[in-house]
């Protein structure tokens, strides 16, 4: 991004480089690498881990309904739910924890695992992962059990780490014939006093399983679930990055039962079995701006099989009526009028960590991504339906970053810049300087309010599952919000496992616009997630900052 176009980020004139400086990755010192970056300048990343204090952000303004004519118009034609939704809204505190989570653990006790075949292949975070634990003083280990990779999938000896679990030899758990699996003679892993385990669900192969295939599985969250009454100490000597059947509680389809009525979810149809409903709807729509519609499957990534339609477009109705009766996705109201930049269309990424899930504790970092399409915003017919294009609806960059949008995805766009990515703060700064009653209070409550009802629906369908240690697992989600023309916030979907690990240096054989700027971002994560839970604190950290959270209030929910 030049100086001209930082520049139109910021009320202020840069000093010093000004934003260009802030998505650069520092230089590496005695604290950090080059690919461990930090936010900002050393001032910034310096800050104490542990405050003690709690601090009320943005609330000394008296709580009213802004006095702007836009507002003021907005305000008039709402409906009475959406003005108690507003109201409920200015309700919401903006907190930041005044501790870790967690309590620190022995220097000599930091000891990290990763996936058993992390290294032969990137099947979890990738090298950033490692950098970024052992930049903290962590020990790293890839020996939770043994793994194998033959060059197109992982298998994992899980036995290994369930024997792990219970203290016992292998032959012990499982006898003699059961401690030997493809020939391969399962060994005995000594259980430290503490560990971390970053296992979330990870696609591998379990010898004797049906089909031999690799698949994605939750074991290593399920064995800790089971044989966490064997563990000793205290239930925080042991930590997973996974919460069990998060996956499954995620599904669109199953998000969709639990939301479909929230205000800030837009009105969305499951498949095949809402299809009356959902034709109903269409037609009833006619001609307006709020009858286009966005097709999604269950549960896939990156924005395959997404399509955007017109109401009146035949071709939706056929593919409402042709769906198929053994697959489910959705059908949902899509945003016709969505806040732009520089007439570009995009989606915020926002993480969420839920700490523990009884009682419940969330939190969501301040400064995420704003994630663009790359080609102008439209609803022009030639670029929905059977002539769909995404770099002009959709924000993946899967869909952005192909041969054929190579110029568009390259090429240096108003406010953004090259690529398709800016940051929270850097929309934030905008929005202040082009809108004057703007409040960032007012984005983030609506987030806030929104990662609540989110954490709320989570936890609840953990606890299904079975009853899950106080202080044993975390887990770090990816939420996909849309801010409309009236900066009204909603959520497009909530992802598992978000990718925090090292981007492409190289896209479509030119070196990525936005690889510092993802880099960076990822690594900012990974530090604040760890200050978060304060299990490293016993050591001096450069990164990371209980300043990055915002604590989700929970005191006035029955859970």
């Amino acid at each position: 991004m030049g100086a001209s176009e930082t520049q139109k980020l910021s009320c202020r004139a840069p000093k010093r480089g000004g934003l260009q400086r802030k998505l650069s990755v520092p230089r590496k010192n005695n604290n950090t690498n080059n690919s461990s970056s930090s936010s900002n300048n050393n001032k910034t990343t310096a800050r104490t881990t542990t405050p003690s204090f709690k601090r009320n952000v943005g609330l000394k303004r008296k709580l009213s309904v802004p006095r702007s004519p836009t507002f003021q118009r907005n305000w008039r034609r709402k409906t009475g739910p959406e003005k108690e939704y507003d109201a409920l809204l200015q309700s919401v505190k903006l907190v930041r924890p005044s501790a870790p989570v967690g309590e620190k653990w022995p220097i000599h006790d930091l000891r990290s695992f990763d996936a058993p075949t992390e290294g032969m292949t990137e099947i979890n975070y990738g090298p950033l992962l490692k950098e970024v634990l052992k930049e903290r003083g962590w020990k790293y280990s890839t020996r939770p059990c043994h793994g194998t990779y033959d060059g197109w999938k992982s298998t994992f000896y899980i036995k290994e780490f369930e024997a792990s679990l219970q203290g016992l030899e292998p032959a012990k758990a499982f006898g003699k014939s059961g401690a030997v699996e493809d020939g391969y003679h399962l060994q005995a892993i000594p259980l430290p006093k503490h560990a971390l385990w970053m296992l979330g669900r990870l696609p591998f192969r379990v010898p004797g399983t049906a089909n031999e295939c690799a698949r994605d599985r939750d074991d290593f969250a399920e064995l800790v679930v089971r044989h966490g009454d064997k563990l000793t100490g205290k239930p925080g000597n042991y930590r997973i990055a996974k919460f069990p059947g998060t996956e499954t509680i995620l599904f669109k389809t199953n998000f969709t039962k639990a939301f479909n009525d929230k205000p800030w979810y837009p009105a969305t149809f499951i498949l095949p079995n809402e299809q009356p409903a959902l034709l109903k709807k269409i037609r009833s729509q006619g001609d307006s701006r709020s009858n286009y519609w966005i097709g999604k499957p269950k549960n896939d990534y990156g924005g395959t099989g997404i399509c955007v339609w017109k109401g009146t477009d035949p071709e939706l109705v056929k593919a409402v009526v042709g769906h198929q009766c053994g697959s489910r996705s959705i059908v949902q109201q899509y945003l016709a009028d969505p806040l732009l930049i520089g007439g570009y269309k995009f989606h915020c990424r926002i993480h969420l960590v839920i700490t523990n899930i009884e009682p419940l504790e969330a939190y969501v970092q301040e400064n995420g991504q704003c994630l663009f399409a790359t080609k102008p915003y439209t609803l022009s017919g030639k670029t929905l339906g059977s002539s769909f294009d995404p770099p002009a609806h959709v924000t993946n960059m899967g869909l952005n970053a192909t041969p054929d949008n190579k110029v568009n995805f390259l090429k240096k766009k108003p406010i953004i810049g090259k690529g398709q990515q800016i940051r929270m703060r850097q929309l934030m700064s905008h929005l202040a300087c082009t809108r004057p009653s703007f409040r960032k209070r007012m984005i983030w409550q609506q987030i806030l309010h929104i990662a609540k009802e989110t954490a709320i629906y989570i936890a609840s369908g953990v606890r299904k599952l079975g009853p899950v240690a106080k202080d044993r697992h975390f887990e770090i989600f990816g939420m996909d919000l849309m801010l409309d023309r009236d900066l009204k916030v909603w959520m497009c979907e909530v992802n598992t496992d978000p990718g925090l690990g090292y981007p492409d240096e190289d896209v479509l054989g030119s070196p990525n616009p936005d690889y510092k700027k993802e880099l960076q971002a990822c690594s900012e994560t990974l530090h604040d997630m760890f200050a978060l839970l304060g299990l490293d604190a016993g050591l001096p950290q450069s990164q990371g900052s209980l300043q990055s959270w915002y604590k989700v209030d929970f005191s006035d929910t029955e859970l």
